[in-house]
């Protein structure tokens, strides 16, 4: 008889089996039936937790968000240095789901549903980290998205398939050097700067 779990349980074992159908398979080979059949669910059951397969996709990008939101949360270092080191992929990081999308259509169905994780868990966590660094004349909620549009946009270029990598990080290093004049300390963006250069380069 199969088990039954809390909403949330379920919930999670559902994406658990999605992101790994989709590693496996791709993005546009996963059907919902397939996501099915992994949990062993009723029809009903599945779509009660996701309607669509772009629900389970937004899900999926909201977890990944959430997981840089945390680490962002815990952190007391330099926020932006923290963003970079966990999330940035020209830096080395892992892509995530991303790197299972094949299409233009779901790439971007992809970057609709990061801008609207970064916004919901991203925005006015890193506008509260950013404070202690901003310079009082600045607000640093301004500056949190200005940090955020421009990784949005860098985002965009390279899983659109605009910027290679180097290019990419060539971008944010320029992009990072002109937050200098918002911080008290902007010696703590060089190190980040220079690692950028390099992979720009390399």
């Amino acid at each position: 008889m199969r088990k039954r779990l809390a909403k949330t349980d379920r919930r999670t074992e559902i994406l658990n089996e999605a992101r790994m159908l989709i590693a496996t398979r791709g993005y546009a080979a996963t059907e919902m039936e397939d996501i099915r059949l992994a949990c062993q669910l009723s029809r009903g059951g599945l779509y009660h937790h996701f309607g669509s397969k772009r629900a389970v996709l937004d899900a999926l990008v909201e977890e990944e968000v959430m997981g840089l939101a945390k680490v962002l949360k815990e952190a007391v270092v330099w926020p932006i240095a923290v963003l970079l080191d966990f999330g940035a992929s020209h830096l080395g990081n892992d892509p995530g789901i991303v790197a299972d999308l094949s299409s233009d259509e779901e790439r971007l169905e992809y970057l609709s549903s990061l801008e609207v994780a970064f916004d919901r868990y991203l925005s006015g966590l890193l506008s509260e980290k950013m404070q202690a660094h901003i310079l009082p004349s600045f607000d640093a909620a301004h500056v949190a998205e200005l940090f955020l549009t421009v990784n949005m946009h860098i985002n965009r270029r390279q899983i659109m398939g605009d910027w290679n990598e180097g290019q990419a990080a060539g971008f944010a290093a320029t992009s990072l050097q002109a937050l200098e004049p918002f911080l008290k300390d902007p010696t703590q963006l060089h190190a980040i700067v220079i690692e950028l250069q390099k992979v720009s380069v390399s």
